[in-house]
C-alpha cells in the first residue's frame, strides 16, 4: 500500500519549518508533490504532498511525528480507489486536525 503525507502551513514560520522537512523527505524515497501556496482540493491550508510505501513508512512517520515542529499533517492510505475513504477513515493527523472540504471528493 502506498501513503500520503499532507504537510500544511498557516503564515511563512510554518511554512519554512514544512519545507525543511523535504530534505528528509527526498532522501528517503519520498515523491514530493509540488508546492501549494494556496488552498487546493480538499485541502483547506497551503501545503505539499510527500507520497510513500510501506517499506518506508514507519521510519518517515517517525520522523514526521518527531520533528514536525507544531505543523498540521495528514496522513493517509493511498488505495486510489476512494479517495474520499482514503482522506476519512484512512487517515491520521499529527498536531492540529483540520477540517477537510469533503464535498469535493463528491463532485469527481
Amino acid at each position: 500500500m502506498d501513503y500520503h503525507a499532507h504537510i500544511y502551513w498557516n503564515n511563512e514560520e510554518e511554512k519554512e519549518k514544512a519545507l525543511g522537512l523535504r530534505i528528509f523527505l527526498h532522501d528517503n524515497g519520498c515523491s514530493l508533490g509540488r508546492i501549494r501556496d494556496r488552498a487546493v482540493g480538499p485541502h483547506p491550508l497551503p501545503m505539499y504532498q510527500a507520497g510513500y510505501n510501506e517499506k518506508t513508512r514507519v521510519c518517515i512517520e517517525e520522523y514526521l511525528y518527531s520533528s514536525n515542529g507544531g505543523l498540521s499533517i495528514l496522513l493517509h492510505e493511498n488505495e486510489g480507489e476512494d479517495e474520499l475513504r482514503d482522506h476519512t477513515t484512512g487517515a491520521r493527523w499529527i498536531g492540529h486536525e483540520l477540517e477537510l472540504d469533503l464535498s469535493f471528493f463528491q463532485e469527481q
